[in-house]
Order: structure tokens, then sequence, then C-alpha cells
């Protein structure tokens, strides 16, 4: 996984040559902060990373206090990433959207052989569809063994979060919005105690509540997918999948136009 994440970052600089859309990749860097007393998780990582040769730096508390100066940071050790950042995915959204033709309407049925039955009826013939929907993905290809939990994330603002680092800690995950002076903090069950424990000094301004997904073939932080072929159709699913897009992108294009799917698509 931390290869595969080297190699999507290089294609989010690609990305930000190819589609003209400006930054698309911040230099904040990333933090990993452990349970205090407990660094397993940490060494975990910072062996994975040194497998893939990529760089880390280990901080303790005070140094993370100076990457991300609004928090009362708890935790003693934390690894640092310096090739992390928080991504601007509106910008590349639309930037890719500029790019291809988009279609919406809601789908109801995908059969064996690619024949893909729409709301209103119509019938579309492909020689391969990939089914990449969330929550819906299941439902129109089969059981992918992933369920989904409600996940909530708030946005806040304070004069210190433009450029902090992003983060992920026990509590949740956080990360600076862009440029914006605003930072985005997740949780799974939301803690507005917890949160103002962390961050005394920012303001909440808006909360979107959405689903997480949960599956065995998830690594401890969350991240990975899981992917199956039936007949002309290619099921996709996973968890953290933002960091990969630009590889992700490569890689599912090259199972729809092969009968075989890549062996880098395939984690387990």
């Amino acid at each position: 996984m931390c290869g595969l994440a080297m190699r999507a970052r290089a294609g989010w600089q690609r990305w930000e040559s190819e589609l003209g859309a400006g930054r698309l990749l911040g230099a904040e860097g990333f933090i990993a902060a452990g349970a205090p007393g407990n660094t397993d998780a940490l060494e975990a990582t910072t062996a994975a990373m040194a497998d893939a040769g990529a760089a880390f730096s280990w901080l303790d508390g005070s140094e993370i206090n100076a990457r991300i100066p609004f928090v009362a940071a708890p935790w003693d050790a934390g690894v640092f990433d310096p090739l992390g950042g928080s991504l601007r995915i509106r910008g590349a959204l639309d930037a890719l959207a500029r790019r291809a033709v988009v279609r919406r309407c809601e789908v109801v049925a995908v059969a064996d052989d690619g024949a893909t039955t729409l709301a209103d009826g119509t019938v579309v013939r492909a020689d391969g569809v990939l089914i990449c929907a969330g929550v819906r993905t299941s439902a129109l290809f089969g059981p992918l063994g992933e369920r989904f939990a409600p996940h909530t994330r708030f946005t806040y603002e304070g004069a210190e979060a433009t450029g902090a680092a992003c983060l992920s800690a026990p509590e949740g995950y956080g990360l600076p919005l862009g440029g914006t002076g605003r930072w985005a903090f997740g949780q799974e069950v939301p803690d507005p105690a917890v949160v103002r424990a962390l961050f005394p000094s920012l303001v909440p301004v808006s909360r979107i509540d959405c689903v997480t997904v949960r599956a065995p073939w998830l690594d401890s932080g969350g991240d990975g997918w899981t992917v199956a072929r039936r007949g002309h159709v290619v099921g996709f699913v996973g968890s953290n999948l933002m960091k990969f897009g630009p590889l992700l992108g490569e890689l599912l294009a090259e199972a729809m136009l092969s009968d075989t799917l890549p062996s880098d698509l395939v984690l387990n």
C-alpha cells in the first residue's frame, strides 16, 4: 500500500500538469499519532514505509504541536510523512469532468454480458462495465464482503489552520482544506467534547454525515479495496481511496480493456 501510494502521488503531480488545475496535492505533510504509551502501530507503519523507500521521521509531542499549532496534543509520539498532504478534491473533479462526457442516470441492473438497465427502461450495452458505486456496488454487482457504518466530519475555522499538517490519530483524522483557513476533522462517532479538548481554539462551521467502509480486506488504518469480475462486469469498492485516485484510474481502465485484473489491483 505504501508503494502504491507513492506511485499515486506521482500521478497527482502529473494531473496538476496535464489538467492545468493548479495545485492538487498540498505540501503540508502528514502526521500519524499513536496512543500514549503504545507505539506498536507506528512502528509497523514505519517498517512498511522503509520497505517502500518512503521518507519519514519520528516526532515527539512538542514537534507534533509545532506542525499543528492549534492542537492540544495528548500524544507523546508520531510519525511524519513529508510527502503527504491535503488533496484539492473539488478542483481535481472539476478538471477531470471537463475531459469526459458525463451522463447522469439511475442504473437498476447490470447483466453479466454488460447489458445495463436504467430506471426508465433503457438498456445500454457495452463490452465492459465498471461498477464503482459506493453503497450501491453490492446491490448492482453482488456481495463484496463490505458493510457501511456512519461517519461524521466537522469543518472548523481558526487563524492557525492554514498550512497545518494532516493528521491521523486514535481520536479521528484531520486535514486543512486547501488555503481556506479551515480544518476538517472526522470521527466514526462524533464527540464534540473530544474535539474541543484537542482543538480548543477552533470554531465549528459545518458538518457532513456520510458512511465509512468496514471489511476484513482493509488494513489496520482502514485503507484498501477489493475487486472482482463476473463476465464483462468488474465490481470495485474500498475505503480511503482518493489518495490513490490517479493510480486507480489507470488500473481500473486496464481492467476494462483486458480479460484479467491487473496484479496491482488485486491486494488479497
